[in-house]
């Protein structure tokens, strides 16, 4: 029988995430998948799980989980306070839950997102060749309380003994996070003004989620829009009104805004890590 695990509380916006849906983008469906793959793919690794094995997404509060069978487990990505039946568990290190032992997280710190991964991966519904929620073309777009999830067949061996030992360099209280980027297919229609403004310092604004990071300072623009065009994770727009989008994960596909820049994925990964008045430098190459 495989393990399996239960929802007590859902924390507050906690989704089931695997590598991403790709390859549908021609029907309009958006990439999905894990928002810092590399802390998820980290994840999966000391768990000797497959590289796209689903796992849980938690973003500022993680949830409280019950555990039916004997199960490893590890948290990556963001710092979160966690306890299994009121003892430490320590972030980036595989550990055994017992048999109806609970693990409880809380307030996600250091970044926005950690990534709580099982022994063998959640075996949740497929849609699309993915495991990954993304509303409307599956039923939930996170965990409910009372959800429960089974799991895969760990293949973890606990005398590997892999860890991480996290320094958390999303700590955001004064530092200005650099963010590597190409040039976009219209960054040549930018004058040399705009393209200088580009080298200002960034603030993140309240406007963020899966789909997209806002940016809060404006770049002045009198680009018009262009006709729609693909778009991806990490494309950057000028918005008509000056403001500059950062498209995430959940983005769609195609858009009308001037791609004046594209993130580098591992920049994308840091981004999924900040939220509002966290500070950025965009080093374009």
């Amino acid at each position: 029988m495989n393990a399996r695990v239960e929802i007590i509380n859902k924390g507050f916006f906690t989704t089931v995430q695997d590598g991403g849906r790709t390859g549908y983008a021609a029907m309009g469906v958006p990439e999905s998948g894990a928002m810092d793959r590399h802390s998820f793919f980290q994840a999966n690794a000391l768990l000797n799980n497959t590289k796209d094995a689903a796992m849980l997404e938690c973003t500022l509060v993680g949830p409280t989980i019950k555990y039916y069978q004997d199960t490893y487990f590890v948290i990556t990505g963001a710092h979160v306070k966690a306890t299994l039946d009121g003892q430490p568990v320590k972030i980036g290190v595989p550990t055994l839950a017992r048999a109806s032992q609970t693990l409880i997280t809380s307030k996600i710190s250091q970044g926005t997102r950690c990534y709580i991964a099982f022994g063998g991966g959640i075996e949740s519904a497929i849609t699309l060749n993915s495991k990954s929620w993304y509303t409307p073309i599956t039923p939930n777009n996170h965990i409910r309380n009372g959800d429960t999830f089974s799991l895969g067949i760990s293949t973890y061996d606990i005398s590997k003994g892999a860890h991480i030992k996290y320094k958390y360099a999303y700590a955001s209280a004064g530092r200005v996070h650099t963010i590597k980027a190409y040039k976009g297919p219209e960054y040549t229609l930018l004058d040399y003004k705009q393209q200088q403004l580009l080298q200002q310092l960034f603030t993140v604004s309240k406007l963020w989620n899966r789909m997209a990071i806002q940016l809060q300072e404006p770049v002045y623009n009198k680009l018009e829009g262009i006709m729609t065009s693909p778009v991806i994770p990490g494309t950057v727009q000028l918005t008509l009104s000056g403001k500059l989008i950062v498209l995430m994960r959940d983005c769609q596909t195609t858009g009308g805004y001037p791609r004046i820049l594209q993130i580098a994925q591992p920049s994308i990964d840091t981004l999924a890590q900040l939220q509002q008045g966290d500070t950025v430098l965009l080093s374009v190459t």
